[in-house]
């Protein structure tokens, strides 16, 4: 199923046959993703250690 027209189309992207450019584009937003979520879990972890956690004064 591909697209043949652009008719009544509110938005047109130029890559929109080029399964490669879509990949890239996914494997992108992927990545942004998993970063943004180690990025939060590592966060998280550090905001909610506790200061007096005998295990972090070894």
């Amino acid at each position: 199923m591909g697209l043949k027209t652009f008719e009544g189309a509110s938005a047109v992207f130029t890559f929109f046959d080029q399964p490669l450019v879509l990949g890239l584009i996914t494997l992108g937003v992927l990545g942004a993703v998993v970063l943004v979520v180690v990025a939060s879990a590592v966060h998280e972890k550090h905001s909610f250690n506790s200061p007096m956690d005998p295990r972090k004064n070894r």
